[in-house]
């Protein structure tokens, strides 16, 4: 029985398949392996609960990317001025404040802003900076 060119025998092309799946199987191991969980509030070192405390009740509830955000913010806050972490701290606090409502806008009008050309956004952002952490007042 002759064989077509490009096709191979029926042993060669389940092999072949076979490799392949595991060839692959093999290239994803190493994201699966970075892919740890977002930690559980106890689990974070006590530096981290100290920076992040204002959130420790909602913590638990909080999407694990949104988590993971958090926690590398806690990690480059001892880097930050003295400016940048009060800025931190008082808007974490303004943060654990606001309802799930407030918090979806929030999120809104972040999305808003990264969707800006560069140049406004980077407006906003300065005014953002200089903006106090409280609510905005009412038009």
């Amino acid at each position: 029985m002759a064989v077509r060119p490009g096709r191979l025998p029926g042993a060669e092309r389940i092999l072949t398949g076979q490799l392949r799946r595991l060839a692959l199987s093999l290239a994803i191991l190493p994201c699966l392996a970075q892919a740890a969980p977002a930690p559980r509030w106890d689990a974070l070192p006590p530096a981290q609960r100290v920076v992040l405390a204002p959130l420790a009740g909602d913590w638990d509830s909080y999407p694990p990317s949104q988590r993971e955000h958090l926690v590398a913010l806690a990690q480059r806050y001892p880097s930050l001025s003295a400016e940048e972490r009060g800025r931190v701290d008082t808007r974490l606090k303004h943060w654990s404040t606001l309802s799930r409502a407030e918090r979806d806008k929030a999120r809104d009008n972040y999305k808003k802003v990264q969707n800006l050309p560069p140049e406004k956004r980077a407006a906003v952002k300065q005014q953002l900076k200089q903006a106090p952490a409280g609510p905005s007042p009412s038009k």
